[in-house]
């Protein structure tokens, strides 16, 4: 950037000095200012272009507490997922820790909260199962959890369709593939009007259950664009989740020193969003 800055510099200087020599000037003198002067209007631009701060967002997490590192690895692979097909309105920092309780609930995710343009998702796993799980059903919940962060059951996805669960016209004008899709109208408030339906989606990741072998559609991927963000990667079929996963545990994260610049120790306490219960439903109690 400096030495296209140092170009134009150079240039505009050699034009001044050709038109002051105090003479008429010669035809190569003339046509060789008329160039520089059709050229600095593009190299202008060039260093705009170049010189303009770049606003970049993305999905990065913030390890709070762990076992034996199973979060850490399990995130890289969650947040690769969603960099892949999205570039988020906003940077979402999932924050991770671990709990310990004699219970049936695998994972609990809160309300997420925003500050400063980031938006916070917080999920606690519980040690009493964690141990046991590998590394893609943890990504997979982690997964799933971003999905809600990134707008399934706010604001703007509650205005995508009726108390039936059927996508209005609207917004199946925008998105046809809604057309094939309901929303879940069962189980509770910890589930209803937040998931694709259970019964008719059966093992898609974003349906309200967890399943053993999950898939992903493309449905899920395109809806992102109406929930505000922007969607750079289709996916252009059903897609086993496991597949996926296994192929985004590959990747290298390389925006380390973007996911620096964003505060990841920012922490407000928030309403529970969801409980994930081991192969039941999910909690009835939502705030």
């Amino acid at each position: 950037m400096e030495a296209l800055k140092n170009i134009i510099d150079s240039l505009t200087q050699e034009a001044a000095e050709i038109q002051i020599q105090g003479r008429a000037l010669r035809p190569d003198e003339i046509a060789r200012v008329q160039a520089i002067y059709e050229a600095l209007p593009h190299l202008k631009q060039a260093l705009d272009i170049l010189s303009a701060e770049i606003e970049t967002t993305l999905v990065t997490y913030k390890i709070v507490s762990d076992e034996d590192g199973k979060l850490k690895q399990s995130a890289r692979v969650a947040c690769n997922f969603w960099n892949r097909f999205v570039v988020p309105n906003s940077s979402i920092v999932i924050r991770l820790s671990v709990f310990t309780a004699n219970s049936t609930t695998i994972a609990r995710a809160y309300q997420p909260y925003t500050r400063e343009g980031v938006v916070y998702g917080v999920v606690e796993f519980n040690t009493k199962y964690l141990s046991s799980f590998t590394r893609n059903e943890i990504s997979g919940t982690i997964i799933h959890e971003i999905g809600h962060t990134l707008g399934f059951g706010w604001d703007k996805w509650m205005n995508l369709f009726d108390s039936n669960g059927v996508f209005t016209d609207e917004a199946t004008s925008i998105l046809s593939d809604l057309e094939d899709m309901r929303v879940e109208t069962d189980h509770g408030p910890g589930t209803h009007y937040s998931h694709w339906d259970e019964q008719r989606h059966g093992e898609e990741l974003m349906t309200g259950f967890k399943n053993s072998s999950e898939h992903v559609l493309p449905v899920t991927i395109r809806t992102m664009a109406l929930l505000g963000h922007q969607v750079v990667e289709d996916l252009p079929q059903q897609t086993d989740l496991n597949t996926l996963m296994d192929a985004l545990a590959q990747v290298m994260f390389s925006r380390q020193s973007e996911a620096k610049a964003i505060n990841l120790d920012h922490f407000e306490k928030t309403d529970l969003w969801e409980n994930v219960p081991h192969d039941q439903p999910l909690s009835k109690k939502k705030s």
